[in-house]
């Protein structure tokens, strides 16, 4: 596959997948998670990783996003939203660490950190 094609594809992609709301993607999380937990040699399990990677992938956007976005706004929104809670690892790519947290990084090299994403309580 020639770099051009695959990037166009890879494009496709990502904006049939950013054209669902976060909530839609958020139900299949568990179910991914729980598919990808359970490790087996298969093509399906391959799927059902790509499929996870794509839900994390919108929730980090979304979460980039609000992060920038209320830095922008000023401030008095400076703060971020009431259930932005960064996970585990988070804290150095958002400029601070969760309430009650420890303080542990997700990864000792620099430049390259694993980021960890978990669900809401909410949901």
């Amino acid at each position: 596959m020639s770099e051009g094609y695959m990037e166009k594809a890879l494009l496709k992609l990502a904006k049939q997948l950013n054209a669902y709301d976060e909530a839609s993607l958020t139900e299949l999380w568990n179910k991914y998670e729980a598919e990808v937990a359970n490790f087996e040699p298969t093509r399906k399990w391959e799927e059902a990783a790509v499929v996870f990677g794509m839900i994390q992938a919108v929730r980090l956007k979304n979460q980039l996003f609000n992060y920038h976005w209320a830095q922008t706004a000023g401030p008095e929104s400076m703060s971020p939203r009431p259930d932005f809670i960064p996970g585990k690892g988070e804290e150095e790519l958002f400029g601070s660490k969760p309430k009650g947290s420890g303080g542990g990084s997700a990864g000792s090299s620099k430049g390259n950190k694993v980021i960890r994403l978990q669900p809401r309580k909410d949901s």
